[in-house]
């Protein structure tokens, strides 16, 4: 999101049970760093189970840090999935026609 011209990041954790929204704060980027203070903060006073994520790869250490298991957006993994096989199949010029 945009703010005042400058790029902001929209970081919101949910609580999939309650289906509702636990915590949401704005940061200038997404580093490790604020992935992991506005994990901490948002989770503090609560049990620590798991968190699903998109594939983000800053998410990861920080979610293991703070002791939860981590697992990936089925929508995500479906996505990244198909772009691969798409960029696959493009690159090496696969035959579509041909049954693999």
């Amino acid at each position: 999101m945009k703010i005042k011209r400058e790029l902001n990041y929209l970081f919101a954790l949910s609580d999939t049970k309650m289906n509702t929204i636990v915590a949401m704060k704005i940061y200038s980027d997404e580093s490790k760093k604020n992935v992991k203070e506005f994990l901490t903060k948002s989770t503090q006073n609560q049990e620590r189970i798991s968190i699903t994520t998109d594939l983000k790869i800053d998410y990861r250490q920080p979610i293991t840090d703070l002791k939860f298991k981590h697992q990936f957006c089925i929508f995500n993994t479906k996505q990244k999935l198909n772009r691969d096989i798409h960029t696959y199949i493009t690159q090496e010029k696969v035959d579509k026609k041909r049954n693999i």
